[in-house]
């Protein structure tokens, strides 16, 4: 698609949740752009039967828009080797187009940077940024095993869990992990700055927002971190809980990926553990099934895998010399 039309796609998913994808998809099938939306008649607009408050609202934001920005944004994704996944691309994950009948829209586009050019074999492991020591060391280990079968591993690169789970995958020699990001610039938490510039190279980042470099903390809400969710579990073929309270994003995970129609698994804690024991029979009230190691997982996968699990064809000769290049460090 020409870059004049991605201009639009970007104006766009800032506001995304104004123009049901079903309706995008009837204005590409007439006109193969975007770009009605942006420069049609309001009477274009209202023929799309959006309601007229919708409508207002487009309309308002039509007029505020500088298109031109999204053009040097276009210009700083090039410089960073950011590419661009819109919602009818090829490359836009398969699973996360399909996710049943959940109550929200796939993101409109993604933002992805890394050598991973395939994102459908993904399973992911999620859970508390403040766990225990059991929880650190079973969520390297499932990540490991994860890694190790074949099967891409998918977390925040948060604190805690998501952090030992992409540390486990990449401890496998072509093991692969994808980090969901709130936004790919900046890299968030800072300490795993380094940790990202791996996943790079053994996988991917991903994200539904970039985010300029002059943004700031202060502007990025939580609620950001909580929109991702839909995409750590939509591009999953299961999700495992390793460690959670009653409270929390995990929790709000677990919904989403069950919602979502995705199988979920839920880590069995130390007896000990209070808190993460009561988060644990939460999820097998809402229908997880519990764990003590990879195992159940991967026969789970065995069984409703399509056939080539370690191969995925459109893994090309630059992902397999990065990742030669990496397990040769």
């Amino acid at each position: 698609m020409e870059k004049s039309d991605l201009v639009y796609w970007l104006a766009l998913s800032n506001r995304a949740w104004l123009i049901p994808l079903a309706k995008i998809e009837q204005i590409l099938t007439q006109s193969h752009s975007l770009e009605p939306l942006w420069k049609a008649e309001p009477s274009y607009i209202y023929k799309l039967e959006l309601g007229d408050k919708t409508v207002s609202k487009f309309l308002q934001y039509r007029n505020s828009v500088r298109l031109e920005d999204y053009l040097r944004l276009i210009g700083t994704l090039e410089k960073e080797e950011v590419t661009v996944l819109k919602y009818v691309d090829e490359d836009y994950p398969h699973l996360l187009r399909n996710f049943g009948n959940y109550r929200e829209d796939p993101p409109l586009v993604l933002f992805r940077k890394g050598s991973l050019l395939s994102l459908g074999e993904g399973v992911a492991i999620v859970g508390t940024r403040e766990c225990s020591h059991y929880g650190h060391m079973m969520a390297r280990r499932l990540g490991r095993a994860i890694a190790k079968a074949g099967y891409t591993v998918v977390s925040g690169l948060a604190r805690g869990v998501d952090t030992e789970a992409h540390c486990g995958a990449l401890e496998i020699p072509r093991g692969k992990t994808v980090a969901v990001l709130a936004w790919m610039h900046p890299i968030y938490p800072p300490e795993n700055v380094e940790l990202a510039k791996d996943i790079i190279v053994r996988g991917t980042l991903l994200a539904e927002r970039f985010l300029r470099p002059e943004s700031k903390f202060g502007n990025l809400t939580p609620g950001k971190f909580v929109e991702r969710n839909r995409i750590t579990s939509g591009i999953s073929r299961c999700t495992i809980a390793v460690e959670s309270g009653v409270e929390g994003g995990t929790v709000h995970q677990v919904r989403i990926a069950l919602a979502q129609g995705r199988k979920v698994f839920a880590l069995k804690p130390k007896s000990g553990n209070k808190r993460a024991m009561e988060g644990f029979k939460l999820f097998l009230s809402m229908g997880a099934t519990p764990i003590n190691s990879a195992k159940p997982v991967l026969e789970f996968l065995n069984k409703t895998k399509p056939q080539d699990r370690f191969r995925d064809r459109r893994i090309d000769s630059f992902y397999e010399h990065q990742i030669s290049a990496f397990d040769k460090r």
